[in-house]
């Protein structure tokens, strides 16, 4: 547990039915670093892809009543900010509802735990970028979200919950407004300094956790108003009697859940809404159907991890309709193939030089344009108030999917050419009908062109069984990074493994693909456009909205490249395994 680091992130938004947002990353930069002197940036590997999933808990499982039980799950999205992270609450308890009454009043902020010694830094001027900070969950804590965000040790803040009763408001205040001062005014040295910079960190945080566990309970009185005698009459009934003589014991009444739930014929009575004689809500023709029901201010959609492929690909953007790039034409690197035809020999004194030369040519790509119209009514777009603000935010993940398909498999024709469909893909083989073994990966890897050193394997989700039940003389080969009860995609032979819905099922050719991406030319041209008219079906009271966006792409390959020792061995920065036979 002392290895285990977390860090504040900002504060989170409370959505409406137990929905949170916020940014669980922000990114710096050296000259405004966090109070240890660490920053995070866009290049930061943070062990999780975009549109990953994340366990979220409360206070990373230390507070005493809620203890280690997760209250939700949420969904990374990468921008130009920071990882934003949106998670839904799983509202099950009286303890969780308070949470979530927390986030609505703004008293809730983030944070991410990682283990500490997985964490890299490395210095960049007087400060240091973490390399890695490998993200094992989330967490809605109510330390406040504020500019003295540092990265510390979880033992931290244990010692401060711990410490929580003894501290004041006021105290915190004191060290706020004074003891920096003081350090200003006498000459400490950087040790003495840093240690009263975590002595207020400390202490901050236990008083915002006091401050929080009042507000659960100011919270909970609300909820729970005291009933005084002589002003309210308890009045029992038969629902009342039923349940007091035969109350629902532990486990039961799920049960009799589920039992009405599959069989309505034996539904237990204690279930029914017994107490209602006359009009009531249960029943809809005695008053059920006047009552109304709120809807929410957005739109629920299943989250699906687009862009996770596209991160991993950088593109050059142009200004006319393409690129045109030289290349060298090397297709072989045996002696006198080298660069597409420079030679070397080995000469006596006196000895004459033999003529040779490289060989050139070029890469043509061609940008294509992939769009999207939707159109719809100005009534729906003026009742519905989500719609349009949904349109403009998922409808070009449309067309990223387009993109990345296209990438991992585009036949070239008004679209770009795929990796599965280049001349450039080694196909490795498979030693099994629908299986993939440790040999397998160990022949992938020793066909990949050794010049690379950014290969990613991409995952069909068909072949994760594979993956965990390989192993070597009864040794697993395939350890899900901290077990398996964490992001189950983690690394083989030192590579991430990236899970896409691009990649083929268990059994085709590129059902795990080795890739390079900075062996594959990628060019856009102004991002996605968007455009709305109401022109084109004015008489019919529609709104066309347009978006478009231009990328072409192909690997910088169009073949394999053959082994220095012998022709038939060949290489390529684009491996696959071949089909099953």
């Amino acid at each position: 547990m002392d290895d285990n680091l977390i860090f504040y992130g900002g504060e989170i938004k409370a959505v409406g039915s137990g929905k949170v947002a916020g940014y669980l990353i922000r990114y710096s930069d050296p000259t405004t670093p966090d109070l240890t002197g660490d920053f995070f940036a866009a290049g930061t590997d943070y062990g999780v892809v975009d549109g990953a999933s994340l366990p979220v808990y409360y206070q990373h499982g230390l507070d005493p009543e809620i203890k280690a039980n997760r209250i939700g799950r949420g969904v990374i999205k990468y921008d130009e900010v920071g990882l934003w992270f949106e998670a839904q609450l799983e509202m099950r308890n009286e303890y969780e509802k308070m949470i979530y009454a927390l986030a609505e009043q703004g008293k809730l902020g983030l944070s991410s735990g990682a283990a500490g010694h997985l964490v890299e830094r490395e210095a960049e001027g007087k400060s240091y970028r973490i390399k890695t900070w490998p993200i094992a969950e989330a967490s809605l804590t109510p330390t406040p979200a504020e500019p003295r965000n540092s990265v510390m040790p979880i033992k931290s803040l244990i010692e401060a919950d711990a410490k929580g009763e003894e501290v004041e408001i006021e105290s915190i205040e004191s060290v706020q407004t004074s003891e920096p001062e003081k350090a200003k005014e006498s000459s400490m040295d950087e040790k003495e300094l840093q240690a009263l910079t975590d002595k207020f960190g400390e202490m901050a945080t236990a008083a915002a956790n006091t401050a929080a566990e009042q507000a659960v309970k100011k919270y909970a009185e609300l909820q729970e108003p005291e009933i005084k005698a002589g002003f309210v009459t308890q009045i029992s009934d038969e629902a009342d009697r039923a349940l007091a003589g035969n109350p629902f014991r532990k486990g039961e009444f799920f049960k009799a859940v589920m039992e009405a739930a599959n069989y309505p014929q034996n539904t237990d009575k204690r279930l029914l809404p017994l107490k209602a004689t006359g009009l009531n809500e249960a029943i809809p023709s005695q008053g059920g159907f006047l009552v109304t029901q709120d809807r929410a201010n957005y739109i629920w959609e299943k989250m699906s991890p687009v862009g996770s492929l596209l991160s991993r690909f950088s593109a050059t953007p142009v200004q006319g309709n393409g690129l045109v790039i030289p290349a060298v034409d090397e297709t072989s690197r045996a002696d006198g193939s080298q660069f597409g035809g420079i030679s070397a020999s080995w000469m006596a004194e006196g000895g004459t030089y033999s003529a040779s030369k490289p060989a050139f040519s070029t890469i043509d790509i061609k940008l294509n344009k992939v769009g999207a119209l939707v159109v719809a009514t100005d009534e729906l777009l003026s009742d519905g108030g989500a719609l349009e603000s949904w349109l403009m935010s998922r409808v070009p993940d449309v067309l990223r999917f387009k993109v990345e398909k296209a990438i991992m498999s585009g036949d070239g024709v008004g679209k770009p050419l795929g990796i599965l469909n280049s001349g450039a893909l080694k196909s490795a083989t498979r030693d099994g009908a629908n299986l993939i073994i440790a040999g397998d990966i160990g022949r992938m890897w020793e066909a990949r062109w050794q010049g690379a050193n950014d290969y990613v394997w991409f995952a069909s989700p068909t072949i994760f069984n594979q993956l965990m039940t390989m192993s070597i003389s009864n040794m697993p080969v395939y350890v899900p990074p901290s077990g398996l009860d964490a992001d189950p995609y983690g690394r083989l032979l030192g590579r991430p493994v990236v899970e896409t819905e691009y990649n083929p099922s268990l059994g085709v050719v590129g059902d795990l693909l080795l890739a390079s991406p900075s062996q594959y030319a990628l060019i856009t041209k102004g991002g996605v456009e968007t455009a709305s008219s109401i022109h084109v079906y004015f008489s019919t009271g529609e709104q066309a909205f347009r978006f478009t966006a231009r990328f072409g792409g192909q690997p910088f390959w169009t073949t394999t490249l053959a082994s220095n020792y012998a022709s038939t061995d060949t290489f390529s920065p684009f491996v696959a395994l071949a089909a099953t036979t």
